[in-house]
Order: C-alpha cells, then sequence, then structure tokens
C-alpha cells in the first residue's frame, strides 16, 4: 500500500517512483505496423497488455489516483446519519453538540426542547430562550435589590469617590476609601451583586456559536421551519426586520433602567447607548435569521423583566426595597445634559488630574532636595573602613 504524505509533495510519489524505478531502463518495445502485418500487431498488443508489467503498472496508476485527490475536490461537509432533527443525538451525529461549553450545553437544550415539545425550530428558539432568561431571573432579581439600596445613598458614594479621586496624600485617599466601605456596610450593599447580570454573557455567547453552527451546518429543517417572512432560518432576514425590533426594544429597555430597572446612567451616557443598538442593525444584517431571532427575543424578555422590576407591585409581592430616585444635595454639582457638556467635563477632569499629579511630583522633588541641602556641609558622612 502507498502512504501519502500530502497532496502535491514531492514525498508523496516517493514509494511510487520506487516501484517504477527498476522499469525506467526497459526500453518500449518497437513495433512497425503495416498492411500486411495489421494481424500479429494486434495480437503483440494483447500479449503486451496481459504482461504482469503492465499489470503493475494499471495497478500502481488506480492506487494513486485513489490516493490523490486534486484541489477541485471538497469533503462532505455535513456526515451522513441515519437519525433526524427529531431524535435525541441527531445533532451529535453530524458533528455538533459535543463536549460541555457553552456552545454545545445550548445545542443540547435546543434539540432537547424540539424533540420534546414537537415544536418547529423558530418556536424551538423562542421557548429555549425564555427558559433560559426564567432561570436567570433571581440573579437579575437580586442586582435590582442592590441598586434599589444605593439610591437613597448615592450621594454620600459619590462624595466619597470625589474625595479619593482629590486626595492629596495616601493617608487621605485611605480615609476616603474607610468611609465608603463603611456606607456600604452600613446598609448592606454589595457591589459584587451588580456583576451578577454579567453571568449572562457566557449563555449569550453560547446561543450564538450554537444557532450559527447549526444554520452553517443546514440542520434538517432549518430551512423550512421559520415563520412569518423568516422562513429559512438559515439565511439572513431579507428585509431587516428582526434587526429593526431589536434595536427598538433595546433603546425603549435603556430609557426604563436597563434590565435591572435601576440604572441610574446620566443622560449623555444614555444618549450614547441609544446610538448603539442602530449601529447593531448594520453589524447584524449578516446574521442568520436564527441568530438575530435569539437576538430579538432576548431583547423582548429584558423589556419585560425591565416593567416588572420597575413596578411597584411587583417587587412587593418579591420582596425588594422599593425603587427610589436618588436624592437631590444642594450644591452639589449639576450632572450634565448633553454629550458635549460631559465631554468638556471629562476634560476638565483630565486636566485637573493631570495637575495634581504634577504638582504632587514637584512636591516630592522639592522635599528631597531640601533634605539634602539639611544633610551637613552638603556630603554624606562616610565611616572609614
Amino acid at each position: 500500500m502507498l502512504r501519502l504524505v500530502g497532496y502535491g509533495s514531492r514525498a508523496a510519489i516517493r514509494p511510487a517512483a520506487a516501484a517504477l524505478a527498476p522499469l525506467r531502463g526497459a526500453r518500449a518495445p518497437q513495433l512497425r505496423f503495416n498492411s500486411t502485418q495489421s494481424a500479429s500487431a494486434s495480437a503483440s498488443a494483447s500479449a503486451q497488455a496481459s504482461s504482469p508489467v503492465a499489470e503493475k503498472l494499471h495497478h500502481l496508476e488506480d492506487e494513486i489516483s485513489d490516493k490523490l485527490l486534486g484541489f477541485d475536490h471538497h469533503p462532505t461537509a455535513i456526515p451522513e446519519t441515519t437519525l433526524h432533527s427529531d431524535q435525541i443525538g441527531y445533532l451529535e451525529s453530524i458533528g455538533l453538540a459535543q463536549g460541555w461549553g457553552p456552545t454545545a450545553m445550548v445545542e443540547r437544550l435546543l434539540e432537547a426542547a424540539h424533540v420534546y415539545t414537537g415544536l418547529p425550530w423558530w418556536a424551538t428558539i423562542v421557548v429555549a430562550t425564555v427558559a433560559v432568561r426564567t432561570v436567570m431571573f433571581p440573579l437579575y432579581a437580586k442586582a435590582s435589590a442592590n441598586a434599589a439600596k444605593m439610591m437613597p445613598v448615592k450621594p454620600e458614594l459619590d462624595a466619597a469617590m470625589q474625595a479619593m479621586r482629590e486626595a492629596s496624600s495616601p493617608q487621605e485617599q485611605y480615609q476616603a476609601m474607610n468611609q465608603r466601605k463603611q456606607i456600604l456596610k452600613k446598609h448592606d450593599i454589595h457591589m459584587s451583586h451588580q456583576m451578577l447580570p454579567v453571568l449572562q454573557l457566557p449563555v449569550a455567547y453560547g446561543f450564538f456559536q450554537a444557532l450559527r453552527k447549526m444554520g452553517n451546518a443546514n440542520v434538517e429543517g432549518f430551512e423550512t421551519q421559520g415563520t412569518a417572512w423568516f422562513t429559512d432560518l438559515t439565511q439572513v432576514d431579507p428585509y431587516l426586520g428582526l434587526q429593526a425590533i431589536t434595536a427598538a426594544v433595546v433603546m425603549l429597555m435603556i430609557r426604563k433602567g436597563g434590565e435591572t430597572g435601576g440604572s441610574t446612567m446620566s443622560e449623555p451616557v444614555k444618549k450614547l447607548m441609544m446610538a448603539l443598538p442602530i449601529a447593531s442593525i448594520f453589524i447584524t444584517k449578516s446574521f442568520s435569521a436564527a441568530v438575530v431571532l435569539y437576538f430579538c427575543t432576548n431583547s423582548v424578555l429584558s423589556l419585560v423583566q425591565t416593567t416588572l422590576l420597575r413596578s411597584a407591585g411587583f417587587r412587593k409581592l418579591l420582596k425588594l426595597p422599593p425603587m427610589v430616585a436618588p436624592p437631590v444635595v444642594e450644591g452639589a454639582p449639576k450632572s450634565p445634559q448633553t454629550i458635549s457638556e460631559w465631554y468638556q467635563g471629562f476634560v476638565k477632569r483630565s486636566k485637573d488630574s493631570a495637575i495634581k499629579s504634577a504638582r504632587d511630583t514637584n512636591n516630592k522633588l522639592e522635599a528631597l532636595h531640601k533634605k539634602r541641602e539639611m544633610s551637613t556641609g552638603g556630603f554624606v558622612k562616610r565611616h572609614k573602613k
């Protein structure tokens, strides 16, 4: 058997060349054809074809053609399987749902929802998204409760942060940090709880990758089990309708206070955040309908969650602290209302920070210079050995 190393490489042809080496010195039989010797020439050619040398040449030629594939050869991307999409194990049989990462776990979830509910793929994506968001809702509720506790003491926390930024010595900075820590402890505020919604990122990544791979693999039913204007989940939304719905819902959710219902973003930051959903329409326009359907469903659920967490009756039912507006402190600097005011304030804070840093450096250099001048005679006394 020939062992081929690679396409088009010399190493791949060496075994064949070695097998043909004994034949290099052999001269091909010279046959003279004329009208009187056609029968003998035919018999001679037949004998040559049946010779052992010819058989060996044909064998090597067939084996090389079987092993060496042309550059226009493309292996089958999707393995053949006898299973169907309404059977558990179908995705694994075509190379998906392997391993225990976020993508594989989401693929298994989608397959189980599709098989056990009998729903078409578009409804399967919606149901799986609702199930995951329902399981993760307690994390958002905990973050919302923590945000509600921060609202009444927000001016105190802002003052402590300002003192930390303006501290002229490590001692002053430590005092400001300790003051902020005491405020958080007194009101049972845990800054780590504000990061709980970030746990949705691996799940969102898993859904994105799973649906992208399932669309590229032409999973059975993906081409026909869409709905409305996006009947083919493997293709892009022809009207960008899902992208437009997603953008509109996200913008409304931002205006209502984010997913926890208690965001304290300033107006300029909100305006910047409002531009992101519009940009996402152009970013996701080439994504398959299956992926954008997940984005759309997830954004609608976020809006529903925001509405519930802003409801006083719902918060009372879940025994969450009420959501109140931060108190207004007299004499406190007015928060910027436009992007221009926010940018000017940012530039001013950066300039003040640079001036403060230069002043601190100058003070340290002056102190070092005075220390040197106070030394006796300006020299450092050395002891004799």
